[in-house]
């Protein structure tokens, strides 16, 4: 059996990823199938992933956040997983009978977290809230301030609030004003742009090699020369090309060797790795995550369509740059310009046309969790759904493991 997942950070208040919550299906036409046996549905998503995957690669080692419905829990699946690990969402439609609060006590002695899903407060579900640790506020259903700031008036001081669907930074901050302790949604990934911003020198320097690496026709002695005069981006070549996941067989040990070996794509792939993460330090490092993903999903996708290794490069320098406006506080139409890119991935980035503009909408689609939509895109390009969701958990892992080199590297 497939599972699918998607996975959604949950941040703290100094915007580091703490969690994600964790978006099971056990295949894309159960999205939108309300006659599906959710318990059973759930069961059995649980023990696959646990072989398929491991939950722990699947969140890089943080605690996740699983739905599970009323009979998950008083029939013991939530005891799949231990206590360090997951934190229990009980569902909104949940009534608090005696049996399942029995068994959420019984779990809550045993060190088990609960949190409390699309939280609306009414009388009966006191008893609930005296067992919860977290309380997940909506900010789609909550719309006033009003209304976000008098739940935390409401629930006890010991209880965090978790402020989730928190699209804007404006959201964020009021949420921080009021209390709130951890933050779900892409607010992080919405730029904030600032016309006329003023760039470092290192910004531009790194803005540079990005241009002269990404141009029709690329100067390598250039950009070995760019490289040499600047000794850290020696030491992160170098410690690049020496991780296990790039899989050169021997240690490199100087910088020709090392593009020689990585050649101009590979050398492309780095440089535009690098340079966003460097010029993304200041943002919450989850946005640059999400980039690694998306890069490394586009590509594997087009490697599984085309067999054209210039169309997997491309991809992955789609997805890298999906959110340079974010990145840079830029307009994207400006950064496009400055970079000089090929009219087709201007296309792709600035409108979502053509195939890869397509390809970079169903992975964000994927990366929200949206699994009718990345239905219809499998549907359109003939692309094997299981393959698909093999693909998104391998990159999850490459992803992981890229951020703790790339990081390690640049400190």
């Amino acid at each position: 059996m497939n599972v699918y997942v998607a996975r959604q950070p949950i941040l703290n208040q100094s915007k580091e990823t703490v969690a994600y919550e964790l978006l099971f299906r056990d295949g894309l036409q159960n999205s939108m199938n309300y006659k599906i046996n959710g318990y059973a549905a759930t069961q059995k998503i649980l023990s696959n992933s646990m072989v398929a995957f491991g939950i722990g690669k699947l969140a890089s080692n943080k605690k996740v956040f699983v739905n599970f419905t009323e009979q998950n829990i008083t029939n013991g699946d939530v005891e799949l997983l231990p206590p360090e690990m997951v934190v229990i969402e009980i569902l909104e439609n949940t009534e608090p009978t005696a049996p399942l609060l029995a068994k959420c006590k019984e779990l809550k002695n045993n060190g088990y977290t609960f949190a409390l899903d699309d939280f609306v407060f009414e009388p009966k579900y006191q008893p609930f809230i005296d067992l919860a640790d977290i309380v997940k506020i909506d900010f789609l259903i909550t719309h006033t301030a009003e209304e976000r700031k008098k739940i935390r008036q409401i629930i006890p001081p010991h209880v965090k609030l978790l402020a989730e669907k928190v699209e804007t930074l404006e959201e964020y901050e009021q949420a921080l004003s009021f209390g709130y302790e951890l933050f779900q949604g892409y607010f992080f990934c919405k730029p904030v742009i600032i016309s006329e911003k003023t760039a470092r020198v290192d910004i531009t320097a790194q803005f540079m090699l990005m241009r002269e690496m990404n141009s029709t026709h690329v100067d390598i002695n250039r950009i070995e020369n760019i490289i040499k005069n600047d000794l850290s981006l020696i030491h992160k070549l170098l410690k690049y090309i020496n991780s296990p996941y790039i899989g050169i067989p021997n240690e490199v040990r100087n910088l020709r060797q090392a593009i020689a070996l990585l050649g101009i794509n590979g050398v492309r792939n780095w440089v535009n790795l690098v340079c966003i993460r460097d010029l993304s330090s200041e943002k919450p490092n989850e946005l640059f995550v999400i980039l690694l993903i998306r890069a490394k999903f586009c590509e594997l996708t087009t490697e599984n369509i085309s067999a054209k290794n210039s169309e997997k490069d491309t991809a992955f320098l789609i997805g890298m740059l999906s959110l340079s406006d974010v990145v840079l506080d830029q307009p994207i139409e400006k950064i496009i310009d400055e970079l000089g890119l090929a009219p087709e991935i201007k296309a792709a980035l600035l409108f979502r046309q053509n195939d890869l503009g397509q390809l970079l909408n169903m992975v964000t689609d994927y990366e929200h969790g949206d699994w009718m939509k990345v239905k219809n895109w499998c549907h359109e390009n003939n692309f094997s759904e299981e393959l698909l969701a093999s693909l998104y958990n391998e990159v999850i892992h490459w992803a992981t493991k890229m951020n703790e080199d790339i990081n390690g590297s640049i400190q």
